[in-house]
């Protein structure tokens, strides 16, 4: 993720801390500050903070875990401001293995909490700062837990619901629903947040909502991906809610971008995706999905112009290079054409 910080590695998972991460800190000890409540208090306030993220980074660990067991890597987690973020490879189309990644996380809370308790009532400390710190570590872990299981799309809940939904419904269907649950979800807060003069559930509104939107235009694109590959010009169906990357092209637009790119692909003797230069590398990397195919065609002015990896544009989001679009990256060295055979 750009402006962030390498922190080290561990169990194999890059740890990166973004820079905005330290305006959270900041703004709580001069918050602190300016009500008085003096320096050792700002320092303990301060102090909290980083305990609450060393919980959500072990929360993280939970997903980035649990999906390695089955086989899915993951590229990184990032301290945010709002929470830690893992950045899985890939996300399993089979229900009962995203349910039990999204579960993994909040699981993780369950047991900081019932450890913090724990200790407490067995070590049964006078009252003082310690156990005061101690006990409100373990119910802002459980603030944790019902927070992140609300169906609000992207997050546990959400991956939660679809999974369920997924259970019964086809994959893309349940990604609606969940998107849309947690869009409605997210109005509530931002509707609160706005009533109660709270900036911050105003901003984590708008964090579901975009979240939300872009998981859905994922989901899309691998589906029109399959399609396209099955499909030929003629018998291609649009959906009414299909977008893309470009979210400033008309409708038409976007069906005259895709056609292009299903006309390159019925000039090669391969079937192989088809993926235009215009496209940025994560987004080329998010519309190819799962395909089992580790290459793509690269097309141009509607032509294929020749054949790229996956690996290609995993290295160009792992340096930094993810908003670059394949055309730039050419251009810069970064990646080279291979001919079609």
């Amino acid at each position: 993720m750009n402006g962030s910080w390498h922190l080290g590695r561990f169990a194999g998972i890059d740890v990166r801390l973004h820079w905005t991460f330290l305006l959270l800190p900041l703004w709580i000890y001069f918050s602190n500050l300016a009500s008085g409540n003096g320096t050792i208090a700002a320092l303990g306030a301060v102090l909290m903070i980083f305990a609450v993220f060393a919980c959500v980074l072990l929360h993280e660990f939970g997903h980035a875990l649990t999906a390695r067991r089955f086989g899915i890597s993951t590229r990184d987690i990032t301290l945010l401001p709002i929470g830690g973020v893992a950045s899985l490879e890939d996300m399993p189309r089979e229900p009962w293995k995203e349910l039990a990644i999204a579960i993994a996380g909040p699981f993780v809370n369950v047991v900081i909490a019932a450890s913090l308790f724990a200790g407490l009532w067995i070590a049964n400390p006078v009252a003082g700062p310690v156990s005061f710190f101690i006990s409100q570590l373990a119910i802002v872990n459980v603030a944790l837990v019902v927070f992140n299981m609300l169906p609000a799309f992207p997050m546990d809940g959400g991956r939660v619901l679809r999974a369920i939904l997924a259970m019964k419904l086809p994959y893309l269907r349940a990604t609606v629903i969940a998107a849309r649950v947690g869009q409605c979800t997210a109005a509530g807060f931002g509707l609160l947040g706005l009533i109660g003069g709270n900036l911050l559930l105003v901003f984590i509104a708008g964090f579901i909502v975009l979240a939300a939107q872009g998981e859905s235009i994922r989901v899309r694109l691998e589906g029109l991906t399959s399609k396209s590959t099955a499909a030929s010009q003629e018998d291609f169906v649009w959906e009414s809610e299909v977008t893309t990357p470009y979210p400033n092209e008309s409708s038409e637009a976007v069906k005259a971008r895709l056609l292009e790119q299903t006309a390159a692909q019925s000039t090669s003797s391969r079937s192989l995706p088809v993926i235009s230069t215009q496209w940025n590398s994560r987004s080329a990397l998010g519309w190819l999905g799962k395909d089992s195919l580790d290459e793509f065609l690269v097309s141009s002015g509607g032509s294929v112009i020749g054949m790229l990896g996956k690996s290609d544009l995993r290295h160009a989001v792992r340096n930094g290079r993810g908003a670059m679009t394949i055309d730039r990256l050419l251009a810069s060295g970064a990646c080279q054409l291979r001919p079609v055979a």
